[in-house]
């Protein structure tokens, strides 16, 4: 990292001066200090709540209400764990982690107070990128590679997009910044190559695996949505599947396989 940040932006390019080696760090303490609140995505559990650390070891002094919910953090378990004394810790300072290993109540309080303005920064794993609408002016993307089976990999297109997507939102703000971090100027062209310039990957229905559709299927069935064959195909007629595969007749006839099943 170095301490004077340029980075890509569709309307002009922002600079952040920090007195850090860490560029996510400069960047959420420039984001609290303009008065923005930011969500910081990273590739795992473990890198997210170290950075949540990291930032809220920077932040001076406490409110009586970030006190007041970490205790409430905390005592979402019967014996708080390590992992709740660390969040703790973090949303005393107005900075939290959010990730699949937190329990519901301690997710939904973050969410919350995020939302209220009393957390301004949240660390987190791509789930948070799906279905949220959370007050967040920039999304700061730290890694853009993820360990799969074929080892550290680029992440897709979508993904990327999708953790874009946070920053700005129209209900809280007229402009968002979504920042990629990049380490050398061979990443910073990779990026802007891969995920500014580059096209999002083709998307494919999961219902053309029929695992997946029977799922659907006796879904729809049990909660009495459908009640008829008829009405079964009336509704995956109108489905992304439907549009794709095109063949409705034939799509008819694995439905009826799968209700046989």
């Amino acid at each position: 990292f170095i301490n004077l940040l340029s980075f890509f932006c569709p309307m002009k390019p922002i600079k952040i001066d920090g007195e850090f080696d860490s560029a996510v760090l400069n960047i959420a303490l420039d984001t609290i200090r303009i008065g923005k609140q930011a969500l910081v995505f990273a590739n795992t559990k473990k890198s997210a709540e170290k950075t949540a650390e990291e930032i809220s070891k920077k932040i001076k002094g406490e409110n009586e209400l970030l006190r007041e919910l970490a205790e409430k953090s905390s005592a979402a378990l019967s014996r708080p764990t390590k992992q709740c004394e660390r969040l703790s810790f973090c949303i005393k300072k107005g900075i939290a982690f959010h990730h699949a290993g937190l329990v519901e109540k301690q997710r939904n309080l973050i969410e919350e107070n995020f939302k209220n303005g009393a957390i301004k920064i949240i660390c987190s794993t791509p789930t948070l990128a799906l279905g949220v609408d959370l007050p967040a002016y920039r999304a700061i993307i730290k890694d853009l590679k993820r360990y799969t089976v074929h080892g550290l990999t680029w992440i897709p297109v979508l993904d990327y997009l999708q953790m874009s997507g946070r920053a700005g939102r129209p209900n809280y703000d007229t402009e968002g910044q979504a920042i990629a971090i990049a380490l050398t100027n061979g990443e910073k062209e990779k990026i802007k190559e891969k995920y500014l310039d580059g096209m999002p990957e083709e998307i494919y229905s999961k219902l053309a695996v029929e695992p997946v559709l029977r799922t659907y299927v006796l879904s729809l069935i049990a909660a009495s949505f459908t009640a008829t064959k008829k009405q079964l195909f009336d509704f995956f007629d109108r489905t992304f599947y439907a549009y794709q595969f095109k063949d409705l007749r034939r799509m008819h006839a694995t439905i009826s396989k799968v209700i046989d099943m």
